[in-house]
């Protein structure tokens, strides 16, 4: 099985749910995949800050429409993006350490989708190491 490891460092929403789209799609496809959030994106796991449609400068002017566009989609809940993409495969998704603690964030505040907190380093042994293909978000 081929293996894929995501890392999302960029906090807008129109990151995140493009990172978790090609999760689900990588994990539909067979792949064992490992997401690992870390800076912006590791302080919008929390259970309040996940649920912010904020978008990056680019679609500045545009996030009104942009918004009711993923309403429409279903896209706008990105644990339920996470859950479906375990739900379609081999998908293991954990967030830094060391980004949690920049932020502030307690752990009993992460999305339960979360399946871990770890280091970089340990995502780099576990994750990075062993993959076929490695990703930025």
């Amino acid at each position: 099985m081929k293996k894929v490891a995501i890392i999302i460092t960029r906090g807008g929403y129109n990151n995140l749910l493009q990172a978790c789209e090609w999760v689900g799609l990588a994990a539909a496809s067979g792949m064992e995949v490992s997401g690992f959030f870390r800076d912006e994106a590791a302080a919008r796991m929390t259970q309040a800050k996940v649920k912010e449609l904020t978008m990056t400068d680019g679609y500045r002017g545009r996030e009104a429409q942009v918004r009711e566009m993923l309403r429409e989609a279903h896209k706008e809940h990105l644990p339920t993006l996470m859950q479906q993409a375990k739900e379609n495969g081999d998908v293991k998704f954990s967030v830094c350490k060391d980004s949690l603690g920049y932020f502030g964030i307690k752990v009993e505040d992460l999305i339960p989708e979360l399946d871990e907190v770890q280091s970089a380093e340990a995502f780099w042994k576990e994750s990075v190491i062993s993959a076929d293909q490695v990703f930025t978000f």
